[in-house]
């Protein structure tokens, strides 16, 4: 009875702990640029668009969601190919699925050359 009780602990233990770690998403830190540095190139700024989704099986487990701004984001500076991004709008949407919910984060932005 006393191994049980021990083994349910750390089976407990062990879930809650994975649990919390599949709840930590990294932060994404947009820069701002300053006008000055695209003002010559007003007229060639494109809008650029990227997203990522992620999926929470059973409404419990986490599949790739915590990390999906930062995922649409990098994939937003892959497409700036190095170039003044500016503008930025996120959408955040979701939608239903027959075992859980589907998460999108959509960055839209306008991104100018450097001279």
């Amino acid at each position: 009875m006393k191994y049980l009780k021990k083994s349910l602990s750390v089976i407990l233990i062990s879930m809650v702990t994975l649990l919390l770690v599949g709840c930590s998403g990294r932060p994404i830190s947009i820069a701002s640029t300053p006008p000055k540095l695209y003002e010559g190139a007003k007229n060639q700024g494109r809008e650029i668009t990227a997203s990522a989704s992620g999926f929470q099986l059973f409404l419990l487990l986490p599949i790739r969601i915590n990390d999906r701004q930062a995922r649409a984001y990098d994939l937003l500076k892959d497409k700036a190919h190095g170039g003044y991004i500016t503008d930025v709008k996120i959408k955040e949407s979701w939608a239903y699925a027959l075992v859980g919910t589907v998460y999108k984060t959509t960055i839209t932005a306008t991104v100018y050359p450097k001279n």
